[in-house]
């Protein structure tokens, strides 16, 4: 299990498939995920994230795509 800080302060713990999912799909913390390119499991993964606050959901000309919403400050 991993903590990490979102935009208001607060610490959310991830499970290792929320760890892993964020390991393979963000090398950089400004890069944006599209939903398109994730299969079935991976966006439930996603929009599991975005409810618990850990990623941001961005919608655009009716793509979705994902950002990581995390306290800059932090790390």
């Amino acid at each position: 299990m991993r903590a990490m800080i979102t935009k208001g302060g607060i610490y959310t713990w991830l499970n290792i498939r929320e760890n892993q999912f964020l390991e393979d799909m963000f090398e950089t913390r400004d890069q944006l995920l599209e939903q398109k390119k994730l299969d079935e499991r991976e966006q439930h993964i996603a929009q599991t994230l975005v409810s618990r606050g850990i990623l941001e959901k961005v919608i655009d000309n009716k793509r979705v795509m994902y950002k990581l919403n995390i306290n800059n400050y932090s790390r």
